[in-house]
């Protein structure tokens, strides 16, 4: 059996080999692999540094709106003293505009009080019986041109 095979084996024509192949060149796999890790660092770094610059934008927006309300407490505590002020101004004038306020006032400068006093009661005005349905004779217009006339040429 074995001279069979041998003989089967020596039969059968050899291939010829292609004269020339196009060389390809040889595949990598493990430098493949080694960019996708350094994408994925750089990608891990990148959410990374973004993370704690929104921490760090979150933080200063923090910080200011604390200073905003210190300085609105601070406006509001001025408007209220303010307001205190005021008052007491009102109250001070309402007192020294009083009439014994006024009256100590004037004896001091050294007037006197009247002896009698007399009040005089003054008739309301009448009102106009007619209005008048021409324009006054300033604002007419001749008397714009003959004002414009002594005027120099410009407008």
């Amino acid at each position: 059996m074995s001279a069979t095979i041998s003989h089967r084996a020596s039969a059968a024509p050899a291939r010829p080999r292609p004269a020339s192949r196009p060389s390809r060149p040889p595949l990598r796999v493990a430098p493949e692999l080694a960019r996708r890790r350094v994408r994925a660092r750089i990608l891990v770094w990148a959410a990374i540094v973004v993370t704690v610059a929104s921490l760090f934008a979150l933080v200063q927006f923090h910080v200011m709106s604390a200073q905003a309300a210190f300085t609105l407490q601070k406006v509001s505590q001025d408007r209220v003293n303010e307001q205190r002020r005021y008052e007491r101004l009102r109250e001070e004038v309402a007192a020294s505009s009083s009439a014994p306020a006024v009256m100590a006032a004037a004896r001091a400068l050294g007037m006197v009080e009247a002896g009698s006093m007399t009040y005089l009661n003054a008739p309301g005005a009448a009102p106009a019986l007619t209005t008048p349905d021409t324009v006054p004779a300033a604002l007419s217009p001749q008397s714009y041109d003959r004002t414009k006339g002594h005027l120099d040429d410009s407008p």
